[in-house]
């Protein structure tokens, strides 16, 4: 069964505020990461953060979708670009 994306509504925010050619491509991403969403594979960058518990980061060209997985859900926190996207 393939998990449910949500988006917190901060995250919500900063994705519509990206560029929509690559609102399109987290959106066909979306589709495969619903799958397995721990699993890297062709046209899926996918990566555990390091020194954050269970947290992982999408990547789509120099932007990032940064979400958690809990069970069969995952919430994306963060969107945005590489060079800030990680910044707390």
């Amino acid at each position: 069964m393939p998990a449910e994306i949500f988006l917190k509504a901060s995250a919500e925010k900063e994705f519509r505020r990206l560029p929509r050619e690559i609102q399109r491509r987290f959106a066909k991403a979306f589709e495969t990461l619903a799958e397995e969403p721990t699993r890297a594979r062709p046209g899926l960058d996918i990566k555990p953060l390091r020194g954050v518990r269970a947290a992982w980061r999408l990547r789509v060209g120099d932007y990032r979708g940064i979400y958690e997985v809990e069970a069969d859900k995952v919430r994306f926190t963060r969107f945005g670009h590489r060079s800030n996207v990680y910044e707390v």
